[in-house]
């Protein structure tokens, strides 16, 4: 007997038995006693080892060893927001008592032995997905994701951006700055976080009954690769293409600041003014040592990688005290808006 047939004979989510379980006070009444009755007449009689938290638990973490598995990746590209993420790990783990146990593997498939001999309690994985081979491997931890990838996940939890709204709060700045035509561009296309935030803003733009384009290409580099190089000619045929668009959108959004880098100086040898009533761009991620050669400096949207970081391992903290939840939780952390200058931007209602 388990504890997700008490869950769909009451008629609740298993975390909610699991709260029932535990004498969770946020619980209503009705909804204890539904359970309750389910627990009574399946026979179910929960056991020292039921998830949820317990007396002692916190101390019993200090035990505990999370896996740090970076996959598909190497040294020469790590993008400057890794080191941020991985602080808010390093933070989470000593919040939570945890030891941290970290590979940085090229090859997906090339899996560590203390991963594969069971030297873990638990998986924080970034980069690239694994070969179904190496995830059925994976598939015996408990599994929190960290930043959004370019193919969904299958398994496992995952902490991430809120792409939705990182689209939102781009299109609501240019058109608090007054833009009526607007362009999205970015060198990765089939990145799907970046198609649902090209989505959300071109939506928003439209609701706004201004203009957008959105215009992509493809990455030039291996496909399987999670940080991606692109190539400088892509980033011209872009700007070719913005060039010849009638009514020449003013307002600029760019993917994410590795593209700015190169694409607001293919912009500006192309004869495109940048800057305050002329053409203004907004980029993504808030990873200032890209934008160290540009000017005027594009206004940003911090994703909070730091904070992704940490939250993610209070995902798997909980993750590893619930493995009998079988829900996939995904977290998405509401990004900031800065000005170029790097202070924050309060959008008017209006904006909201």
């Amino acid at each position: 007997m388990s504890i997700t047939e008490v869950a769909k004979l009451a008629g609740v989510s298993s975390s909610t038995v699991s709260r029932v379980i535990n004498s969770h006070p946020r619980v209503a009444s009705e909804t204890v006693q539904a359970v309750r009755a389910a627990m009574a007449k399946l026979d179910y009689t929960p056991s020292d080892r039921r998830p949820g938290p317990k007396p002692g638990m916190a101390g019993q973490r200090k035990g505990l060893t999370l896996g740090v598995l970076v996959m598909g990746t190497s040294k020469d590209r790590t993008t400057p927001a890794f080191e941020e993420l991985m602080r808010g790990v390093a933070n989470g783990a000593a919040t939570h008592n945890l030891k941290l146990n970290f590979h940085h593997i090229a090859d997906p498939d090339d899996l560590p032995a203390a991963i594969l001999n069971g030297g873990v309690d638990g998986l924080l994985l970034h980069g690239a997905l694994p070969s179904a081979k190496t995830r059925e491997k994976l598939l015996r931890y408990p599994c929190v994701w960290l930043m959004g990838n370019r193919r969904r996940p299958d398994f496992g939890d995952q902490v991430m951006p809120d792409t939705y709204d990182i689209g939102e709060k781009a299109a609501h700045y240019l058109l608090q700055r007054g833009h009526k035509s607007m362009a999205f561009l970015n060198l990765d296309h089939g990145h799907w976080p970046f198609r649902v935030t090209s989505q959300s803003f071109a939506g928003h733009v439209a609701d706004a009954l201004a203009t957008c384009h959105v215009l992509e290409r493809a990455r030039s580099d291996d496909e399987r690769a999670y940080w991606p190089q692109h190539a400088i000619g892509a980033a011209e045929e872009l700007v070719a293409e913005y060039l010849k668009i009638d009514s020449r959108p003013t307002g600029i959004f760019m993917a994410d600041d590795m593209q700015a880098a190169i694409l607001q100086p293919a912009l500006q040898r192309a004869g495109v003014k940048i800057g305050p009533g002329k053409v203004e761009v907004i980029s993504c991620n808030n990873e200032r040592p890209y934008l160290i050669g540009l000017t005027p400096k594009p206004a940003e949207i911090d994703i909070r990688v730091e904070t992704i970081g940490l939250r993610g391992v209070e995902r798997l903290a909980w993750r590893l005290e619930n493995r009998d939840v079988p829900e996939r939780m995904v977290v998405a952390i509401e990004p900031l808006l800065l000005d170029p200058e790097g202070q924050p931007v309060v959008l008017d209602v209006a904006g909201r």
